[in-house]
């Protein structure tokens, strides 16, 4: 592949904006720059003889495809999301990566992220009443924070009829027109053991009334990684490789402090920090620290030990995976750019992120680079805006800030806005005496504090004066910046593009199916 292909097939952070309007789509690098992406991605890693838990990192990477996608053969494209209401921005990594899979005869390959916390467990809805539109928050499940979606359990018949009825009152007719009878009739017919296979079933019946299909795996079920392993006997260089490109990052982009993006792992004389969630069934989730003492290895959750071993475990990998495995109800799950290293290395020929995730794993490159020594593969990204179509206010109001700049002047410089008359020249010619006079002080008394501050007490009682010769002027002003702001709440709530897709008619979705490339284009 030549430099000028090569450079085609990298992303252009610059250009990484979230779609603005209402059918705008997003897909960088171009449809016949992500085959070439991936067919250098393909390059990159069949034959990579680095050594990680004792087997070169190419034999863990078609041990995992076979595990994950049923062979090492066909390309893999992978995409990632927790299982919740996914909006159509999300829902466009699917059709893409499904039609790359379809021109290269390859799978689309969903990554679950069950192991997420939810911020809350309600889906939002908007919905217009009495001329106006607001959102509702509809609850689906109740579990405390800090606990991962893995851990809500399954729904029975009565909360999820409970749950069709308040989205049937809170859309109304909208309800029909929308996919959401579909997901919930795929919802309600799941087989699986938790809210997490269902919800998974009723996306699943969403997509495939559109064509869509994807090979969803949850990583909970998935994830026990030769990856972590290496990181559990290499700790410490590998928390210096993940906070030097922490810090690279943040150098780079001119961030300051050291919990954003997100925080570096803490390292210090007896333990040191690893990007790995760990969490027992029912308890929150915890981060996991490990400590070696000679040969000896101990993982921590917070501050309680959960196991040991000797670092001879690590040299056999089925060793190590059954001290994994076996960690008395402890789980380990990854954290985020874990997931997309573990991902990126082990699983796909090309990752399709999202436009937050794509920005983020720029992080990622530098551990592959540094830590691994490899160079990382490339990885596409894709986004689309969908409005659902909402009425938004009538007629027309100044920008929120315009008419509130509008109130400020007002209220600081009324000479300019009252109406003329000779009550209010008289009070304007006074005014801009009072004002020259504190002008004097400034510049010929700066330190007599008291007489500086009587003047601006007469510069206030002037600017009241004024305003009381027209009552209605800041009041016409202060209802205006009011009227501003609900025409801006309205526009906000009816231009919202992160609605659940099922929430749309099929109309909007087949719309976006169009804007979308089709598998054709994929075939160079």
């Amino acid at each position: 592949m030549s430099l000028a292909t090569l450079t085609d097939t990298m992303l252009d952070f610059g250009q990484l904006k979230t779609p603005a309007d209402h059918g705008d789509v997003l897909v960088a690098p171009d449809a016949p720059a992500c085959v070439a992406a991936l067919r250098h991605n393909q390059s990159l890693l069949h034959d990579r003889d680095r050594i990680v838990a004792g087997a070169p990192l190419s034999q863990w990477r078609r041990k995992t495809r076979v595990a994950l996608a049923g062979g090492d053969d066909a390309p893999i494209i992978v995409v990632g999301h927790q299982p919740a209401f996914i909006h159509p921005g999300v829902w466009a990594k699917h059709v893409v990566a499904r039609r790359l899979a379809d021109a290269l005869h390859g799978v689309a390959l969903n990554l679950v992220v069950d192991h997420d916390a939810p911020r809350d467990t309600t889906l939002a809805v908007p919905a217009v009443e009495g001329g106006d539109l607001v959102v509702h928050h509809v609850p689906y499940a109740s579990i405390p924070p800090g606990h991962a979606y893995e851990q809500i359990g399954r729904l029975d018949r009565p909360a999820i009829d409970r749950f069709r009825r308040q989205l049937q009152d809170a859309m109304g007719s909208r309800f029909d027109e929308s996919m959401l009878p579909v997901f919930l009739d795929g919802f309600e017919s799941a087989e699986g053991e938790d809210w997490v296979d269902q919800a998974v079933a009723g996306r699943r019946a969403t997509e495939a009334a559109l064509g869509v299909t994807v090979v969803d795996r949850r990583v909970s079920r998935t994830w026990c990684s030769p990856l972590l392993i290496d990181m559990l006997e290499h700790a410490r260089r590998f928390a210096a490789a993940y906070n030097l490109a922490l810090r690279l990052y943040r150098n780079r982009y001119r961030i300051r402090g050291a919990q954003r993006p997100i925080p570096d792992l803490r390292v210090d004389e007896t333990r040191c920090e690893l990007p790995v969630w760990i969490y027992a069934h029912a308890d929150v989730r915890r981060r996991l620290f490990v400590q070696r003492d000679g040969d000896v290895v101990r993982l921590f959750a917070d501050d309680t030990q959960v196991a040991e071993a000797h670092v001879s475990a690590f040299a056999c990998n089925e060793r190590a995976a059954a001290l994994v495995d076996g960690l008395d109800g402890w789980s380990l799950r990854p954290r985020a750019l874990t997931l997309t290293l573990w991902a990126r290395l082990l699983l796909a020929d090309l990752f399709v992120h999202g436009i937050g995730g794509a920005k983020y794993d720029r992080i990622t490159d530098e551990i592959i680079r540094t830590y691994y020594e490899i160079e990382p593969p490339r990885m596409a990204c894709v986004s689309a805006t969908l409005h659902l179509g909402l009425p938004e206010a009538n007629g027309t109001a100044p920008k929120v800030e315009e008419a509130r700049r509008r109130v400020r002047d007002i209220r600081f410089n009324p000479q300019r806005h009252v109406n003329a008359s000779p009550s209010a020249e008289e009070l304007i010619e006074l005014r801009a005496r009072t004002v020259e006079h504190a002008a004097r002080l400034r510049r010929d008394r700066p330190r007599d504090r008291r007489a500086r501050r009587e003047a601006f007490l007469a510069i206030r009682r002037a600017n009241e004066a004024l305003l009381e010769t027209e009552p209605a002027l800041l009041r016409d002003a202060e209802e205006g910046v009011r009227r501003a702001r609900e025409i801006a709440g309205r526009a906000s709530i009816a231009r919202g593009r992160e609605y659940f897709f099922a929430l749309y008619s099929r109309d909007k979705l087949e719309g976006l199916l169009q804007a979308l490339p089709a598998a054709a284009e994929f075939r160079l």
